[in-house]
This record gives structure tokens, sequence and C-alpha cells, in this order.
């Protein structure tokens, strides 16, 4: 079974899969065929660097032990290579493959399911965890020390581990340096370097226009490299080449006349039309919660030690929407004129509720609040309009990327329905998370279930105004 791909019919559709674990235990490897596999999820997060997924493998009568033992120590590696073969032979012969879900995990756990009556219907699950995550476990040496760049230092880190990165424009440093004592960074005793690389995510910054911007690491399946890249760069590339369109309902033979759908619905501009429907869709509006908990004021702290004083700077939300506006709301367009933002506010949001927060940085550049103000950006784009929905799987599908959703029906019948909720789930989403489940029980199946954003809405709706204070909070002494 060498190099050998098994075959999978899914949905009218040629899939191939590899399934490979190599053992520590016997440095031999073990192929599985395709009636070995039950099934695999695989979760690729934006908000998270690294991913993570499951395997589920028939072992009859344990006969996996009896080929190598899992030895539980971080060397036990599991291969996935799962696509779906395109129409047409490409040059030279093989596969025509489009962004592969290709992995190397190592196994973080196990669990053996025996049946109390039959052996033969054993099964054993493996957890999987990204094997560049693991290979960043690594305790940091006591006493190392790091100055720089945010950016330097994370790429430094991944360099040491031979952890391949994009360049150009997939890589900047951002503006956070670290460079004189006493801000140099020294890690805790109890930091290996995953740790650290996530800690120093949460300070960098980039200036953009006239605010600060958070950069995200992220794991490119189709360049099979690192990214580090602001937050609005990743946004005005979902905005202005959407992967593909689905449809809310059923298909007709031309796309009704609805404000609210994307500026990139058929006959604008070439792109996969998906035709399946939208299973499970779970549309979810921000509330009190959220709003509450990561949409505020902040009172950010500093101190000058050349001064040796203690400075306060009030960051608020009113003074950076108009900014943060241009940045994650007027990339996106709409067949009937630009986009509005989604984002509520009333005079509690805007004037009475500070959030203190301080950074463990010193100087007289305002480090601390243009993090902070990072931060808000980020969270004013996030905790927004969210969509969840599972449709037929794609491998193509990647996190960090846009698709677009149109209706075909108008936003007002004949009869005088009004289709308002048009405005919060047509357009334009950022993906933010795509989970691929596989399974081989009764039939193959395979799926994706997609979590999206959308910080704006349509112009066949009116955007929510701000207001002042809500009768209920002054009732109540808020």
């Amino acid at each position: 079974m060498k190099d050998k791909f098994e075959t999978y019919k899914i949905n009218n559709a040629e899939f191939r899969a590899k399934f490979t674990l190599k053992t520590a235990d016997t440095g031999s490897e073990i192929k599985f065929s395709k009636s070995a596999i039950r099934g695999m999820d695989i979760e690729e997060n934006f908000l998270e660097p690294f991913t993570n997924g499951n395997i589920y493998i028939n072992n009859p009568m344990d006969f996996i032990e009896d080929g190598a033992l899992v030895r539980g120590d971080g060397k036990d590696i599991f291969e996935i290579e799962f696509f779906n073969v395109d129409t047409g032979e490409p040059e030279g012969g093989g596969f025509a493959v489009r962004k592969p879900l290709k992995y190397k995990f190592v196994i973080s756990s196990e669990v053996n399911s025996a049946s109390q009556t039959d052996r033969l219907n054993n099964f054993k699950i493996y957890s999987l965890m990204d094997v560049n995550y693991h290979r960043l476990n690594a305790e940091i040496p006591f006493g190392k020390r790091y100055r720089g760049s945010v950016g330097a230092i994370i790429r430094n880190i991944l360099t040491q581990f031979s952890i391949p990165m994009g360049d150009g424009e997939n890589w900047e440093d951002g503006e956070m340096v670290v460079d004189l004592l006493p801000e140099h960074i020294l890690p805790p005793d109890t930091f290996r370097y995953s740790d650290l690389i996530l800690y120093l995510l949460k300070l960098n910054y980039k200036t953009v226009g006239e605010t600060y911007v958070k950069l995200f690491l992220n794991w490119c399946r189709t360049c099979d490299a690192f990214l580090y890249r602001p937050l609005s760069d990743y946004i005005k590339d979902a905005a202005k080449t959407p992967q593909e369109l689905f449809m809310a309902n059923d298909l007709v033979k031309q796309i009704q006349s609805n404000p609210n759908n994307p500026a990139t619905a058929p006959g604008k501009t070439a792109m996969n039309v998906y035709n399946a429907p939208l299973q499970n869709t779970d549309l979810s509006t921000p509330m009190l919660t959220y709003t509450n908990a990561y949409l505020n004021n902040m009172l950010v702290s500093d101190y000058d030690p050349i001064l040796g004083e203690h400075k306060i700077k009030l960051l608020r939300i009113k003074d950076i929407k108009k900014e943060w506006k241009k940045y994650f709301v007027d990339v996106f367009k709409y067949t009937s004129g630009p986009a509005q933002p989604w984002l509520v506010l009333n005079d509690i949001k805007t004037t009475k509720v500070f959030r203190p927060i301080g950074f463990p940085f010193t100087g007289g550049d305002n480090k601390s609040s243009k993090i902070a103000e990072a931060e808000l950006t980020t969270n004013m784009t996030f905790f927004n309009l969210q969509l969840n929905f599972d449709t037929l799987g794609n491998v193509s599908r990647e996190p960090g990327t846009g698709i677009d959703i149109a209706a075909s029906r108008p936003q007002k019948e004949k009869d005088g329905t009004d289709h308002r909720s048009d405005s919060k789930l047509l357009g334009t989403w950022f993906v933010t998370k795509v989970r691929h489940e596989f399974t081989t029980a009764k039939v193959d199946g395979y799926k994706n279930i997609l979590q999206c954003i959308k910080p704006h809405i349509g112009p066949g709706s009116p955007a929510p105004k701000d207001s002042g204070g809500s009768s209920y909070v002054g009732q109540h002494g808020g």
C-alpha cells in the first residue's frame, strides 16, 4: 500500500486520501486502508495559529497495538492527506489538486473503545496536535532574553525550529519594539516557545491610517507557511476577492434585485456559485454579554520612568469608530451601494463606562495605548454579527478568506413581505473557522462547518443609530 491513495465517492465528486501512522516504538509505518477509517475532523481557526483534530480508526482485535505501540511522548506522528480530484489531467500526469488538506500531526492522546460483546468492533480515537505546535513546546533556556520588534522575535523563533514563513507582504514585523532595559522580554521559567509566541501576539500592532491594528499569525495551506499580517489586510483581501458564492435560498434562473446582495453576485465577478444549501444556519447578533465584556471604552495606564509620572489615557470607541469603519467596513460593497457599519453604541458605551487596562511597558511613546487601541479595533470587528452553517465539504476552504451570501428573492415581495433580516444575512463574510468532518459511517460523507463574522450590513435596511442611555439602566442605578 506504499504511497497508495484510497478513493472515495462523495457528493458526486471523487476524493482521495492517505492516512499514515509513524510510530517511534518500532520506526515502522502503518498505512490505513479505506475500511479502517471511521472518520476524521480537523479544525482550522484564524484566531489560533495551530491546527488540531481527531481521527477515528477501526481497531478489531487491537491490531494497531500488534503493529506498534503509541508511546505518548510526542514522537508518534500521524499524517493525513485528503483532497478532491479536479476534472481533467494535469501536465505530466498525477492528480490535479487544489489546496489539499495535508497535515502532519503529533498524537497528543488516545482513547480505546472496546466492544463489550465483540472485539472485532473495537475502535480507537487519536487526538491530533499540530506538529509545529509540538516543536515549539520546547522549554526556553533559563535567562534567555529577547529584544527587538515582536515580529522579528517570532520570526527568529520559527526559523530556529525550521518552520516555514511567508515573506514580503506576507510577513510584517509590526511596530511594537522591546529593545531597551527594562523593556526586554524575559520569559518566565515555565514559558515554552509556544507560550512566548502567543504572549507576543497580544502585544503587537501596526499603524493603519490614523488607528492601530493587530497582526495575526495564520497558517496558509496554499503556500505551506505561516503568514503574519495586519488584520486590515486580511479583511481587505476577503472583501476584494471572495472565494465563492452561497445562495441563501433555492436558485432561480435570474438573481432578483436585492439591495443587500454582495457586489460580487453572479454577473459581476466570475466566481464559484455554490448550489448546496446552508444547513443548520445559526445567525447571531452581539448582545449584552459580548458588548459589556469586549466593547468598552478603555482607561489605559502607563508609567514614564524618566519623569516619574503615571499617565492615564482615555480611549473612546466613538473616537476611533470613523477610522475603524474606513478599513473594516468601507472595503465591503453591495449591489446597491456601500456597506454600513454594525456597531450599536449608546451613551453608556461612549461616555460613562471605562475598563481599566495596563501593559508591562514604560516610556513616553504611548505603547500601552497603541496596543489597547489595536485590541479594541479587533473586538469591534470580531464581536459582531456571526454566522455558523454546515455545507457540503470542500478542501479549498480556509479561514482568513471571504465568502459571499446572496438571495434570489427580492427584499420586498409583491404581497408586501419585507425580508428585513436580509440586511444581516446577505453580503460578504469573513471566514474565521473551518471544520472539516469526514465520515465513512454507512456512506462516505464530507462536510464543512463554517464560522464567519461580518461587521457591516447592507443598505437595504437602516443601520442602527447610536442612542442615549437606556431607561432600564437609569431606573436601576446603573
